[in-house]
């Protein structure tokens, strides 16, 4: 019977270490905000609620530089422990300023887009708020900009999220410094003078670029009409 419970209890250890990966160290920055007064930094995150602790984003300050960590917990690998994506964020004893933000994994200097420069949605449709969850209503509209894969060269950029109160169904606004290619697919249209494309299909997409900013408007929200989805992208402002 002792040999029956050890070896049921060596199972159960062996079996635990294989469901848990454990990724204690650095983590991956993708897009990065930072606030009005230069002071809170907020980026995503990916992981598997069974985590036992949260992750943590820690900033080492010096003079010239902050430098980002993302200290992740265990991650539990079982199957119905899929993983969810989620703001996180670390408040500076001083403002960033001119200081370079540094991502400490491979040392690459993180470019994050100022709040300030946020265009504001003067129209959501009724039921929409904002939410701080993470629901990418279309991953390959992120095709040019992976939240969680960026280069050295990546540009500032960020993306807001909308969802209704009683329904899963999400919108989101991504804005991307830089005056991206805009795809030709889709029916041609005019933002604020601007040539952009709307795609309609099971996940309605505007996107458009005003020299200085690209944005894409998104939502699989099968009850959220074209002209509605346009209104939002058409009172979207600085």
């Amino acid at each position: 019977m002792l040999a029956v419970a050890v070896g049921a209890a060596l199972a159960i250890a062996v079996t635990a270490s294989i469901m848990k990966d454990r990724r204690h160290g650095e983590g991956l920055l993708g897009e990065v905000l930072v606030s009005g007064d230069g002071r809170t930094i907020t980026t995503l995150n990916s992981r598997a609620p069974c985590q036992q602790d949260p992750p943590l984003l820690v900033a080492s300050e010096s003079r010239d530089s902050v430098t980002l960590v993302l200290k992740e917990g265990d991650v539990d690998l079982r199957p119905q422990c899929n993983s969810v994506d989620e703001q996180i964020t670390t408040t500076l004893q001083s403002p960033l300023g001119t200081r370079r933000l540094v991502e400490a994994g491979n040392g690459w200097t993180v470019a994050p887009l100022d709040q300030k420069r946020l265009a504001n949605p003067r129209y959501l449709p009724p039921g929409y708020s904002p939410t701080s969850d993470v629901h990418w209503s279309d991953s390959s509209q992120h095709a040019l900009l992976s939240p969680f894969s960026r280069d050295r060269n990546s540009g500032p950029a960020w993306t807001r999220f909308y969802h209704r109160t009683s329904e899963n169904a999400s919108l989101s606004i991504t804005q991307i410094a830089g005056n991206l290619t805009v795809s030709a697919a889709g029916t041609p249209e005019s933002i604020h003078g601007w040539i952009g494309g709307l795609t309609p299909d099971s996940n309605s997409t505007v996107t458009w670029t005003n020299g200085t900013y690209t944005f894409i408007v998104n939502t699989t929200d099968q009850d959220l009409h074209e002209a509605e989805l346009l209104r939002i992208a058409k009172q979207l402002t600085p």
